[in-house]
């Protein structure tokens, strides 16, 4: 679910930050990952185009850290949802059965308090 979060931010941070124009490959590429579309900027700056290359850097750069500071915050509630449910639904202390109660009684005989002594 978390990952589902970020790569859904991520996709459509990147459409709306990379600049008009850009050829459909590198669009693509861009969308692969972060990696690909860093890896297309330092392409692209080697090939002579520092401005384009600066500009699909800043948009990868701000698209991922956008997605994945909301992907946190999303494991920050599942994880809070999580720990909520366990101290509702779950016991405080431990249940006894029937046979802690034997065991009990049996280990508060005055002939085992006797032996242990």
């Amino acid at each position: 679910m978390i990952g589902s979060v970020y790569a859904s931010l991520y996709a459509s941070r990147l459409t709306s930050a990379l600049p008009a124009g850009l050829p459909a490959t590198i669009a693509g590429t861009a969308h692969g990952s972060v990696g690909a579309a860093l890896t297309v900027a330092g392409r692209l700056a080697h090939a002579g185009h520092p401005a384009l290359a600066a500009a699909i850097h800043n948009a990868a750069n701000s698209a991922f850290f956008d997605a994945f500071h909301a992907a946190n915050y999303v494991a920050a509630g599942i994880a809070a949802a999580g720990a909520l449910t366990a101290l509702t639904l779950l016991p405080a202390h431990p249940t006894r059965s029937t046979d802690d109660t034997a065991e009990t009684t049996a280990l508060g005989s005055p002939a085992v308090a006797a032996a242990l002594r």
